[in-house]
């Protein structure tokens, strides 16, 4: 059985040119640390390394550190901004976040809250977009942190991250850009007149797994969540993963490269399965956006009422081959599975909820993949409807 993949959000294979990268790295296997002449490519590499990211999020190559991928990364620039409050004092400050973050940054802030930290959470409207006036109306003299997703992971809504940054010019606060589904997928500007963080990961663009970073801009100060070794200027320290960075080089080059060619042919594909679903007559209920300046084209939350979705996904996966997710990867570790935060948030009603999917295409997708999994979708949803007794619409 030919296995067709459609999560692409969760993760992306490597590409050749990166493949090549890490392959031509495996005999270097000096430490970029040491001073002999046996070192000085590896240090060149990072140094092109993150010029190439550079071009991803419109900053400079010298305010980018490498980390072990997305979390660290959000974690990091939570990190940086709470470490350095005054001891015991949490409760004089405020955060603001989006109801449809990430765990990875929901969850650090659940745990300062706890601490004293004051948090609000911005709510989405039922497209599953902030509102920057919401947002902003919520600052107050106390806030000193906000962080806003450039993409949700679940829908694929892009989010008003430019215009919250142009807001935010003059204030002092610290705005975080959860950009993990954004750099190396969207286009992307930093800002660099104001405290600005952006966190992205490798292997959402081809590159491979354990291997991502944070951008900062020259009015943030990083506190460290590593100390020992001084690496990455004494802001991240740990010996530099050189063959996981030759590969996130390779492959962001090749981003910079294409980038408007492949939004567009995802753009293709997702109008394609769309166009194919109503042809079969299929019921479906897309989840997000309809305003395409305001949707990623390489994702598609789309929900199939009256229908579980972990028995549809099981069904194309065991009987098609066709790999879907349910929601974001990360919360499929949970042992005690829950609707997606993501779409409660939306006010989604738990039938779409619960029998939501979630496609994502790459531009290595190609058209015939489509068309298998629209003809599986159409067997599959009737079939599933069948058994529960309901008729099709």
């Amino acid at each position: 059985m030919t296995m067709l993949y459609f999560d692409f959000n969760a993760t992306t294979p490597l590409s050749h040119k990166a493949k090549m990268a890490i392959q031509g790295m495996l005999d270097q296997f000096g430490n970029p640390s040491s001073r002999y002449r046996l070192s000085q490519n590896l240090v060149t590499l990072i140094h092109q390394a993150k010029e190439s990211i550079a071009q991803l999020v419109g900053g400079s190559s010298e305010r980018i550190i490498f980390t072990s991928g997305g979390t660290e990364s959000n974690n990091l620039a939570l990190h940086s901004v709470f470490s350095q409050l005054p001891v015991g004092q949490l409760s004089r400050y405020h955060a603001i976040c989006s109801a449809i973050e990430h765990s990875s940054i929901l969850e650090p802030l659940r745990w300062y809250q706890a601490q004293g930290l004051k948090l609000t959470v911005i709510e989405p409207s039922k497209t599953g977009r902030i509102d920057p006036d919401t947002l902003c109306n919520a600052i107050t003299p106390q806030t000193c942190f906000i962080a806003l997703m450039a993409i949700n992971n679940e829908t694929g809504v892009i989010q008003p991250y430019d215009k919250l940054a142009s807001r935010l010019k003059g204030k002092g606060i610290h705005l975080h850009f959860d950009a993990i589904q954004a750099v190396g997928k969207w286009p992307m500007s930093s800002f660099d007149d104001i405290p600005l963080t952006i966190s992205f990961s490798g292997h959402k663009f081809y590159a491979p797994k354990g291997i991502g970073g944070l951008y900062y801009s020259q009015q943030v100060k990083i506190n460290p969540l590593l100390h020992g070794g001084g690496q990455e200027h004494g802001l991240r320290s740990g010996t530099e993963n050189t063959l996981g960075i030759a590969g996130l080089a390779a492959a962001a080059k090749e981003a910079h490269e294409e980038l408007m060619q492949r939004i567009n042919y995802c753009r293709e594909m997702r109008t394609y399965l769309l166009t194919q679903l109503d042809e079969f007559g299929v019921n479906y209920h897309v989840n997000g956006e309809t305003n395409p300046e305001y949707q990623a084209p390489w994702t598609l939350n789309i929900s199939f009422p009256g229908i579980r979705a972990e028995a549809l996904a099981s069904r194309l996966d065991l009987c098609h081959g066709i790999s879907v997710s349910l929601g974001s990867a990360c919360s499929n570790n949970s042992q005690s599975p829950q609707r997606s935060h993501v779409l409660l948030a939306m006010q989604s009603p738990h039938d779409y909820i619960d029998s939501a999917l979630r496609i994502s295409f790459g531009h290595v997708t190609e058209q015939h993949e489509v068309s298998v999994l629209a003809n599986a979708l159409q067997q599959e949803t009737w079939h599933l409807l069948a058994i529960a007794g309901e008729q099709r619409i």
